[in-house]
C-alpha cells in the first residue's frame, strides 16, 4: 500500500510539474504571437484557462498533504494540551472532507447535466463536461487527503504524541 501512495504520489506531483511548464509555455507562446506577430490563438486561451483549473484543483490536493495551505491556527496555538489539539485538528479535517465530498457530488452532477446536453467548449470544440471533470474528482482526491492527515491528528490524540511530531508548525 505504502508502495502504491508513493507512486500515486509521485505521479500527481510530476503531473503538476509538467502542467505548470506547459502552461507557462503556451502562455508565453501566445504573448509572442500577440505582440510580435499581431496574431492571437483563441484556442490557446481556452486551454490555458481548462489547465488553471486542472493545476488549481490538483495543487488544492497536495497543499492538502503538505499542510500548505493558509489556515487560522491562533486557537490551536491557544491551547497548551497536546491531545486536544490533535482533536480538533481531527474534527476540523472530517468536517473539511465532508466538505470537499459535497463538493465533489454537486460537480459531478453539473458534469453529468453538461454532458447530457452536449455542450461543446468555444474554440477547441471539444466536449465542455471534460473541463468540468477535474472538479468533482480531485474534489475526491483532496477529501481522501482531508481524511488521511485526521486519521494521523486521530492517532496522535488517541497515543497523546506531541503536536509538532506530524510536521505541522509548532
Amino acid at each position: 500500500m505504502r508502495r502504491f501512495l508513493y507512486v500515486l504520489n509521485t505521479l500527481e506531483e510530476w503531473t503538476l510539474v509538467l502542467l505548470l511548464l506547459g502552461l507557462a509555455f503556451l502562455s508565453f507562446v501566445e504573448m509572442l504571437c500577440r505582440y510580435l506577430l499581431n496574431f492571437s490563438f483563441g484556442w490557446m486561451q481556452e486551454l490555458a484557462r481548462y489547465l488553471g483549473v486542472f493545476i488549481a484543483f490538483l495543487g488544492a490536493s497536495l497543499g492538502v498533504k503538505y499542510g500548505t495551505h493558509f489556515s487560522m491556527d491562533l486557537l490551536y496555538e491557544r491551547v497548551s494540551n497536546d491531545r486536544f489539539r490533535h482533536s480538533m485538528r481531527f474534527v476540523v479535517c472530517i468536517l473539511s472532507a465532508a466538505l470537499f465530498l459535497v463538493v465533489a457530488w454537486y460537480g459531478w452532477d453539473q458534469t453529468m447535466k453538461l454532458r447530457h446536453f452536449r455542450a461543446l467548449t468555444a474554440s477547441l470544440e471539444l466536449p465542455k463536461y471534460w473541463a468540468y471533470l477535474p472538479i468533482p474528482f480531485f474534489s475526491v482526491f483532496i477529501s481522501l487527503r482531508f481524511l488521511i492527515v485526521g486519521g494521523r491528528h486521530f492517532r496522535g490524540a488517541v497515543r497523546n504524541e506531541p503536536y509538532g511530531s506530524l510536521g505541522e508548525k509548532k
